[in-house]
């Protein structure tokens, strides 16, 4: 019987420490690796957000202010390299009418990115127009035009409570290479401005003793404006002691009305690739992956803006130079 027992002992023993085997083996783990790689295709992609920037109750003649904006309260667009190259060049360029909105009376005639003013977010950076276009308008009776008056053409350069006015020669309905004329102070609702054009210093960057500048425009030559599409030149706008530096381009038909535009940070306006020096790229350093800068935007509502709701678009560029970088 004895033995038996034994015999019992030593089975159970053993099926335990089978089971007990089994067991180990299921709490044991066990892994193995794979290899990953990826070759990310070359692709340029800026973002730039918000992807709307809105003000309300602004009055003509005044830039907007942050505590006017609407939904976003702040007067700053962040643009981001979304892309894999880096990106070299950062540069904009802006809706405008398509005719003279002013004295229509509706807003509907007004384009809200003709407003636009841009800096660097830097201390001390100025706010400039991507590019503003103007046309010409009917008499203005206190402007003094080169005799004969009928061979000029005459506008305004508008910056809120600012009113340059400019006049270019239309003699021959072509106005690619035509003189061109500025006053330095501007007119506002409380000083009349420099409204002689007849006399002026000679060169549009010049500093001299007379109220206005005049220069001939340069025709333009280089794709997308070759064949004298446009004239340009650099200009001063402001006094001898506080101007800004812009580029004025004339389209070349002036036969029926005036077209100009006055530009800084558009890369993409005619003379902006040729000889024009004032024209910036807003950013060229390089930009990786990732990365992002800050840019400052308002609205500069012309006097003379009609009441109501006015839309527009700020368009942002990029360029990479150094693919793969």
């Amino acid at each position: 019987m004895r033995h038996k027992r034994l015999i019992k002992a030593v089975i159970l023993f053993s099926f335990l420490s089978i089971l007990s085997s089994f067991v180990s083996a299921a709490n044991v783990t066990a892994n193995d690796t794979i290899q990953l790689w990826v070759t990310v295709a070359e692709k340029t992609m800026v973002d730039i957000q918000p992807d709307q920037l809105a003000w309300q109750n602004v009055p003509p003649g005044s830039e907007t202010l942050a505590s006017q904006a609407v939904g976003f309260p702040k007067e700053v667009v962040q643009i981001e390299n979304i892309g894999s190259t880096n990106i070299s060049y950062i540069w904009f360029n802006n809706s405008y009418p398509s005719d003279l909105p002013f004295g229509s009376g509706l807003s509907s005639e007004y384009d809200a990115g003709n407003f636009v003013v841009v800096r660097r977010n830097e201390t001390n950076a100025k706010y400039f127009f991507v590019n503003r276009v103007e046309y010409n308008e009917s008499e203005v009776i206190y402007l003094q035009l080169p005799s004969p008056e009928s061979d000029w053409a005459h506008g305004r350069f508008r910056s809120a409570n600012k009113e340059w006015f400019w006049a270019v020669n239309v003699s021959t309905g072509v106005c690619n290479e035509s003189n061109f004329r500025i006053g330095k102070q501007p007119h506002n609702q409380s000083q009349l401005g420099d409204v002689d054009l007849r006399t002026c210093d000679t060169g549009l960057t010049a500093t001299g003793p007379n109220p206005c500048r005049e220069g001939n425009l340069q025709a333009t030559t280089l794709a997308p404006y070759a064949n004298g599409e446009w004239g340009y030149a650099d200009v001063y706008i402001g006094p001898n002691t506080d101007y800004e530096n812009y580029t004025v381009a004339v389209y070349w038909n002036c036969s029926s009305y005036v077209k100009v535009m006055f530009y800084h940070w558009n890369m993409d306006a005619p003379g902006a690739q040729e000889t024009a020096s004032h024209p910036e790229y807003f950013y060229n350093t390089t930009l990786k992956p990732g990365e992002h800068i800050i840019a400052n935007v308002k609205l500069r509502i012309p006097y003379g803006t009609a009441a109501g709701n006015i839309t527009g678009a700020l368009t942002v560029t990029v360029k990479a130079i150094d693919v793969g970088g």
